[in-house]
């Protein structure tokens, strides 16, 4: 992808969304962008829709999640043709009715995960595509520079934070690529490539950037937008700031990957 394109991106996230999620949902829209997803697509877990709207500039087919109150915010964005509130491991869709499934940053929030896994199998035609982003077994390795905390004898406290925050995000998996693979495989989920993302300095930049949006949190509930005015963020300072982690290139470890699947043509709906 081009700086342009992606410079796009993250002026389209620094518009409505916090700065933590500016940072990785920028980044993870950059990587999914390169991806083909022929049609009908079904987003799991579209929450508000914005990041759909991002990435499928010329809309969606079905958005699904859970929350009603995300969905009616989704609704109200016109990127999915329909909106459902439904259990991802239960989908309310008959056999092979998509081609092209995606589920951003969602599967780490999601306890009973191979029953999801198996229901994007079912629904998911044969030969077509699917694609997820996920945090992964490095995250709380990465998430902060446990030897500065040591230094200065807190690695007991650090440990102890880490496992705050991470109950706080809601996160029960931290696997590695080859478990991730194993779930995907026995869904009939072939995976096509694989890729880390977020560098140990991007990582470290998005834990400071959950505080840096202390002011977003604030804004959203006197006012119920993240950001009142987009000129506040979208501007040079902030594009300057966070473009060299969203125009990273692919790192040799990151905390977080990427995979894009395609189902096994050969493979029994279940």
């Amino acid at each position: 992808m081009t700086g342009g394109a992606s410079d796009a991106i993250l002026r389209a996230h620094l518009r409505e969304m916090p700065l933590h999620r500016v940072l990785i949902r920028a980044i993870e829209a950059r990587i999914l962008a390169d991806v083909s997803f022929p049609r009908p697509i079904l987003d799991i877990g579209c929450g508000d829709g914005h990041f759909g709207s991002v990435l499928f500039p010329e809309g969606a087919d079905v958005g699904l999640d859970p929350g009603v109150a995300d969905l009616a915010e989704a609704k109200g964005r016109g990127v999915y043709r329909l909106v459902t509130a439904a259990d991802s491991g239960a989908m309310p869709f008959p056999d092979a009715r998509f081609r092209s499934v995606v589920s951003n940053c969602v599967f780490e929030h999601i306890p009973a995960i191979e029953k999801t896994v198996a229901e994007i199998g079912r629904v998911l035609a044969p030969g077509g595509v699917f694609a997820t982003t996920v945090i992964g077994d490095r995250f709380r390795e990465l998430l902060t520079d446990a030897r500065a905390w040591r230094r200065i004898g807190l690695g007991g406290l650090h440990r102890a934070y880490v496992d705050w925050f991470n109950r706080k995000a809601v996160h029960f998996h931290f696997d590695s690529p080859e478990t991730w693979r194993a779930r995907f495989e026995a869904a009939g989920l072939e995976v096509v490539r694989w890729r880390y993302y977020m560098s140990p300095e991007a990582t470290r930049a998005f834990h400071r950037s959950h505080y840096w949006s202390l002011p977003h949190l604030v804004s959203r509930r006197l006012t119920g937008r993240w950001v009142p005015a987009p000129a506040l963020m979208d501007n040079r300072f902030w594009v300057r700031r966070l473009s060299r982690y969203v125009d990273e290139p692919e790192p040799e470890l990151g905390s977080c990957i990427a995979f894009v699947c395609r189902r096994k043509p050969e493979s029994p709906v279940k």
